[in-house]
């Protein structure tokens, strides 16, 4: 029996001697074993603290079936292979393979290292890669520190999905990319996330026999509360600036990494010239369309906004239609000289520009996909993004709840679903209806978290602080959070659910507090997080991504504030056609789209604060509609049971007698 493991005096016990049995971990362990054994599906939601990992890696390793673990975010990748699995290999009395796969970008390339030798060079980051590239095993990029992610030097020894030659390149047996597969084939457990677990689905839909992922029979998807929008990402069409500047990058890289211009004979003189080409119509195109959407883009605050029905009209359309032209003509260019170069000495060559042909013709079909709407108005919502210089233009499912059903379940796959944030006011039936579960063929299992919130969190609930989507009463919040902040000393995160917010907030406590400050955007995420917690008494503001993913236990973090309930803004265009869809099939948008999706998010921050048995500490809500609105007890059903207070005092002495 799987429960067995868990048990007082089971395996984890005899050998982990700091191991403590949780009756939480162990149902939930006996609920993954019964899925696989059963065939089914499940959704469970296990508190921080459950140890939901063991909870599904023993009943995976134990059920002879070949299992996906798909995770959303790297550090959950990183603790699997570096600590729970070497810890399970301890336990275990079976041996078993267990091995990470990524994405094709995060492995160095040979082929590409080659190319990049010819240039020589005595840059350090060059250098340092090159001593690197002689001695690594597993090519990955995640294990030179020395080189940060952002080099520009990644960009010459990597290469991509649509760029990599697969079994035509010579560099095949010993590529990184296809050692990594191989070692996947063998496992008996292989560690993905989420962008490339859909990825591979996507592939095998659109090219049936095609995969990057081996052939499973289960998958685990932890962190599975944001599994909707990675689908709707895979499963749509874009185009971008970005994109169309990488295929000529890479066009022109191959055309002047030849040797052998003087005897090609493909012409890479003309094929030179075309790149140039569809460069000056592609820039003429992106203008104009910018012109068009800079108004959209300041209107939406650097989010998504909708894309006008006359985006192509009768100025841009011409321009679409020269740079399809100068496309189709780059790609006949590639086809004519792969064709030329097909004997032995240029094999090489010629798959690189096939490979760069279909680019040219993937291009030109989701340029096309966008621009006259072929894709069905219907089914997809058309949105934009402006950064910088940088337009991407995308066309995305308004619903993605057929992809489980059809690519996975009814295909056999047992599929488990688990986060400590998948039910909203205490039910599944929020994610069920997004993801197309049905309940009648999913179980469900709601699992505490073992820690004793009433004890160790307050959550304080002001009555009379002004309402935050009223901008002329920002001060007296700012002096406000001033006050929260000075209870706990510091060792504060603030959340905020927009840029503009967080900052005005920081220019505000730059005059009233004491503490070290800290504001997304200064430094990297992870070298942000590492100074707060180094940081005595540091406050940290950040709004986006910092909501989930962040585990500070301990003093360092002892306040978790939030400027307001995390509602979606309803002018997002994905979160505008989902609710449109739902309200013409006679269902409620607030009550089963953004009531669940903001209580998901709210205790996504809440779940920042107290990560260990021994932690204490304040969230403060700073949004009075969650005590004064009907609503707000959907808010508070969601949220683990603590202590409640509204008044600030109390909140004051509460601190005083339980945090330190």
């Amino acid at each position: 029996m799987i429960g067995d493991f868990f048990a007082p005096g089971g395996a984890l016990q005899e050998g982990l001697s700091s191991y403590e049995s949780r009756p939480e971990q162990k149902r939930m362990a006996s609920a993954v074993a019964s899925a696989f054994a059963d065939g089914a599906s499940l959704l469970v939601e296990a508190g921080t603290g459950t140890g939901k990992s063991l909870a599904y890696l023993i009943p995976a390793l134990s059920s002879n079936l070949r299992v996906i673990v798909s995770t959303a975010t790297r550090s959950l990748q990183d603790q699997l292979l570096s600590k729970d699995l070497p810890l399970l290999r301890q336990v275990l009395k079976e041996p078993f393979e267990a091995v990470p796969l990524k994405g094709t970008s995060n492995y160095l390339c040979k082929r590409k290292l080659s190319a990049r030798s010819m240039l020589g060079g005595d840059d350090s980051h060059w250098l340092a890669l090159k001593e690197w590239a002689y001695r690594t095993e597993t090519g990955d990029r995640a294990d030179l520190i020395s080189i940060p992610e952002d080099a520009a030097i990644w960009a010459e020894v990597t290469t991509t999905p649509e760029s990599r030659l697969a079994s035509r390149c010579p560099h095949y047996e010993q590529c990184f990319v296809t050692k990594a597969r191989r070692r996947a084939e063998e496992a008996d457990l292989v560690i993905v996330n989420h962008h490339l677990f859909f990825a591979d689905l996507a592939l095998r839909k659109e090219h049936p026999g095609a995969h990057v992922l081996p052939d499973y029979e289960a998958v685990i998807f932890d962190e599975a509360h944001g599994l909707e929008e990675t689908m709707t990402e895979h499963f749509g069409v874009n185009i971008s600036t970005q994109r169309i500047e990488h295929l000529l990058r890479d066009w022109r890289n191959h055309i002047a990494g030849d040797p052998r211009q003087a005897e090609n004979p493909w012409m890479p003189k003309r094929g030179q010239r075309l790149a140039d080409e569809t460069a000056v119509r592609s820039a003429e195109f992106f203008a104009a369309i910018r012109r068009k959407l800079i108004p959209l883009a300041q209107a939406s605050d650097g989010e998504r906004f909708t894309l006008p029905d006359d985006l192509v009209d009768e100025h841009t359309e011409p321009m679409w239609h020269a740079l399809d032209t100068a496309l189709e003509e780059l790609y006949a260019n590639g086809v004519r000289g792969a064709e030329l170069l097909r004997d032995d000495e240029h094999e090489e060559k010629s798959e690189e520009l096939k490979i760069l042909a279909g680019r040219c013709a993937r291009f030109r079909n989701d340029l096309a996909s966008i621009a006259d709407r072929k894709v069905g108005r219907g089914d997809y919502v058309f949105w934009g993004r402006l950064r910088g210089q940088s337009i991407s233009l995308h066309a995305s499912p308004v619903a993605v709840k057929h992809v489980l059903q059809e690519e996975l379940l009814s295909k056999g796959s047992s599929l488990v679903l688990t986060s400590a944030t998948l039910s909203a006011g205490g039910g599944f039936s929020h994610l069920r209806s997004r993801l197309g579960l049905e309940a009648d063929t999913t179980d469900e299992l709601l699992v505490d978290s073992p820690f004793d919130y009433q004890k160790q969190c307050l959550l304080y609930l002001p009555r009379d602080i002004p309402d935050p989507r009223n901008a002329a009463d920002m001060a007296l919040r700012h002096e406000r959070i001033a006050k929260l902040v000075d209870i706990t000393r510091g060792h504060a995160l603030l959340l905020f659910t927009s840029y503009r917010a967080m900052h005005q907030c920081h220019e505000a406590l730059k005059k009233t507090i004491p503490y070290p400050l800290f504001v997304q955007g200064q430094a990297p995420r992870n070298a942000l997080l590492e100074e707060f917690r180094e940081t005595p008494g540091a406050v940290l503001l950040a709004t986006s991504s910092f909501w989930e993913g962040i585990d500070i236990p301990g003093k360092a973090l002892t306040h978790v504030l939030i400027d307001k309930l995390p509602f979606d803004v309803p002018s997002d265009p994905l979160n505008e056609a989902r609710m449109n869809k739902l309200e013409a099939e006679g269902i409620s948008a607030f009550e089963n789209y953004q009531l669940p999706r903001a209580a998901i998010a709210l205790k996504q921050g809440f779940g920042r604060l107290i990560r260990h048995k021994t932690d204490r500490g304040i969230v403060s809500i700073l949004d009075p509609r969650i005590v004064t609105r009907r609503y707000g007890r959907f808010f508070l059903d969601s949220l683990p049971s603590s202590s409640r207070t509204s008044n600030l005092e109390q909140t004051r002495r509460w601190w005083q007698n339980n945090g330190t």
